[in-house]
Order: structure tokens, then sequence, then C-alpha cells
């Protein structure tokens, strides 16, 4: 056998091996076409199989082309800020539905015209894409794949594909388009996964993976506060003047401001309210206003407490009063001209009030003299209709 013969024997074996790993190996659309068969059939008892799987890669601005008005496009929440789009035609979403609500799929009718979709059409499909990204995630052998899918949940449903447009932001996309065929040749739909490339950890994120709970923050919230960007709008003083004077005014003529002292200058909001004042100075050559605390907030809050009597200026009237005999004799009775009516009997002679009649009797003298009323009241109403007849 010649070495050409022997080169071309050898490369023959390895692409035979080759060919044969590949078959093995679990590839990312794989992965997509036995999970879609898995969850088809867990969540909604439907015979679900995935005709073809194509990857794409494609730019955010040409994502366009690819968000229909009559499809489904549900946005997917993934790690960090990025955000994901499943995209479903109507004939998918219809087979979905119809599974979940029917436990049939039907046969798509000639000229089926496509529906708006609702939210409840969302809520229905979501599970199904949630579920097929999830449990695909893992099964990949290249982690850059498992990566790709990886960590999405539903977000939100968007209605229309300039708003799922505005939220798909990120510079590059793998598109990957699946072909879905349901309940045998029922219906075949076609559901896209736009997702965003994933983003490379930073090197302040991969050390304080390293350094695990032992990395400190490099900065405290005092210093980044002492680091924000504040503008003031001051003014020293206000005066009215009429519009015409204004537009009168000259390039070099002075405004007398009736200004002698920086004390008062106030501290001015975006829509011209003093919200403060203090004085206008410098510290290091620089502008700087010193603010006046005011002094209605200082008792905004009720004061309640043992502590706080100290600034309110309040007697004590919690300790006892230690009165001297002198004070004592100052108050008494005879030096304010009153009377002295401790042994003054207000009962006067009990012994000569009458008995009081027992209870029972005084009771039966009370009904004898209700019934004399009542026949008084019935002799003078049959007077008065003797006289009128």
């Amino acid at each position: 056998m010649s070495a050409e013969q022997m080169t071309s024997l050898v490369q023959r074996k390895a692409r035979s091996g080759r060919e044969a790993h590949a078959a093995r190996a679990m590839s990312l659309a794989r992965a997509l076409r036995l999970t879609a068969a898995k969850q088809g059939e867990k969540m909604m008892s439907l015979s679900l199989s995935a005709l073809g799987v194509t990857r794409q890669t494609c730019s955010g601005d040409d994502l366009t082309s690819r968000l229909d008005e009559t499809s489904l496009i549900l946005l997917m929440d993934g790690p960090g800020t990025q955000v994901a789009a499943a995209v479903l035609d109507h004939v998918l979403v219809a087979g979905l539905i119809q599974q979940q609500t029917m436990g049939k799929v039907f046969v798509t009718p000639e000229g089926e015209t496509p529906r708006a979709n609702t939210s409840t059409d969302a809520a229905l499909c979501a599970p199904f894409i949630e579920g097929l990204m999830r449990h695909a995630a893992p099964m990949p052998e290249e982690e850059a794949d498992g990566i790709l899918l990886k960590g999405y949940r539903f977000g939100v449903w968007a209605k229309t594909p300039r708003q799922a447009k505005l939220a798909l932001d990120a510079n590059d996309y793998q598109v990957i388009e699946i072909t879905l065929d349901m309940a045998a040749g029922a219906r075949v739909g076609k559901l896209s996964l736009i997702l965003p490339e994933p983003r490379a950890p930073s090197a302040a994120t991969e050390e304080s993976e390293e350094g695990g709970s032992e990395a400190a923050p490099t900065a405290t919230l005092g210093d980044t506060v002492l680091g924000l960007h504040a503008e003031l709008t001051i003014a020293l003083t206000r005066f009215k003047m009429p519009l015409q004077s204004v537009r009168a005014l000259k390039v070099g003529e002075v405004l007398d401001l009736n200004l002698s002292s920086m004390a008062h200058a106030l501290v001015i909001d975006a829509n011209g309210r003093a919200i403060s004042r203090g004085t206008l100075g410098q510290i290091d050559g620089k502008r700087a206003l010193q603010v006046e605390q005011e002094q209605t907030r200082r008792y905004a809050e009720p004061r309640r407490r043992a502590s706080d009597r100290e600034g309110l200026d309040l007697p004590d009237v919690t300790a006892g009063i230690d009165v001297s005999p002198d004070q004592r004799s100052q108050h008494e009775p005879e030096d304010l001209g009153v009377p002295d009516v401790s042994d003054i009997d207000i009962f006067g002679d009990m012994d000569d009030l009458p008995e009081l009649p027992d209870m029972e009797e005084a009771a039966e003298q009370a009904d004898a003299q209700m019934e004399r009323l009542k026949e008084l009241e019935k002799e003078a109403a049959a007077g008065s209709r003797s006289q009128a007849g």
C-alpha cells in the first residue's frame, strides 16, 4: 500500500470517528430538539417535534425584520440587565392555546387570518418558553451554548415590535429559529429565540469572585455622597421690574440691588421657589454657602420623652409640693374671708321626716291612680261626641 493510499485510509477513519462523535455529542440544536419534545409532552400532553433548528448571528440594528406584527413577542429577563425575546408565529400560538384549552390541536384551515394577540396568549405560552430554555441550558457540551440559554424567565409581553426593539438594546444577538411540528403534522409553527451575546465578566467581578467574601468595598457611602455633583442656584435678593424697563437696559447700566449683606442669600429650586437661606462667602478661593437650619422644623416631631423637657421651657409638675407653715397660713379660710362651714348641718333633723310607704303599696296606689285617669279621659271623649251629635 502506497503512502497516499495509507493517508487516505487514515483520513477516512478519522472522518468517520468525528461523525460518530458528532452524532453522540449534545449540541445546542439537539438539546433544543429533545427539550421541546419533552416539555410539550410533560406540560401539555402535546406531541411536539422539532423539524429543524437554525442559528444565525445578528446585530441589534437588524432585528426589525425579525419582529412581525402578527407574532407573539415575549420579552425574557436574563442575567444582570440582559433582555432576550421569544417570537412565536400565529400558527404556533394557536396550536399551543388549542391544546391547553380544548385538549386538541386542529388542522390549520386554508387562508387563516391571524388574530390580534392578547395578554392571555402570552400567559399561556410563556411557561413553555421558560421550561424550554431552563431545561435545555445545562445540556450542551459547549459551555458557551449553555450560557446563551441560562438564567432567562418571562418578563413582559411586548404588544408591538417597536416596544420589543426598545427593550433589546444589546449590540449583537444569536437568533435561533426552531420549526415545530404539532400533533403529527396538524400544525407547523416557528419559534425564534433572540438571545444577546453573553457579556464577558469584568476585571472587578473576577477579582471579587476570587477574593470571595473577604473583598472589601473600595468606597463608602459617605465617599459616594461627597462625590456627587450638586448645582445650587443662589439669589442674593429679589425685586420687581417692569418688562419695558428690562427691555430698555443697556450694557454698562447698574442696578441698585439694595443689598448691604451677604447673610440673606436664598437657595432656589428648579421651579424658582426658595427652599432655604444662608450666608454667601468663600472657602479656599471657592464660592461657598453656609445654609441656615430652619427653626420651624425644630419641633416638627412630637416631643413627649422626658429627655426632651430641657428645651421646652415647661414647669416641672412631677415633683412634690413642699409648702411651709408660713405659706400655708397665708391661704387659710379666715384670711381669705371665707366662713367656716365645717359645723353646719346641711341635712337637718332626720327624725322629723314622715315615714315612707312600702314599695308594693306605692305601686298599687300608682296603678289605681292611672285607672282613674283613664276613666276620666273616656268620659271626656264621650261628652265631646254627644255635643257634636
